[in-house]
């Protein structure tokens, strides 16, 4: 969720992690399992979370088995810009 123009940490963290992973490729493809390792969310949390960084254009997901089964995400142009800018607000 974006609240004025901050983007809510959850987000941040989740965003964080992903262009960690990637080194800041946009080719890299990142398991969704590795990801979610660290953040030891639950499953119907990230699934949410990716749900909506995608809705925002910042990564695109492959799917495994469903439409709600992620296998491994892509950080876009976009994502990687904003997980850039996330350097400027520490």
């Amino acid at each position: 969720m974006i609240i004025g123009s901050e983007f809510n940490k959850k987000y941040q963290q989740l965003l964080w992690e992903i262009g960690s992973l990637s080194q800041e490729d946009t080719s890299k493809q990142i398991p969704v399992k590795k990801i979610n390792a660290t953040l030891e969310w639950d499953r119907i949390e990230i699934k949410h979370a990716l749900e909506y960084l995608q809705e925002l254009g910042l990564i695109k997901t492959t799917t495994i088995g469903g439409p709600l089964l992620y296998g491994h995400i892509t950080l876009t142009e976009s994502g990687l810009k904003k997980y850039k800018s996330l350097f400027d607000h520490e």
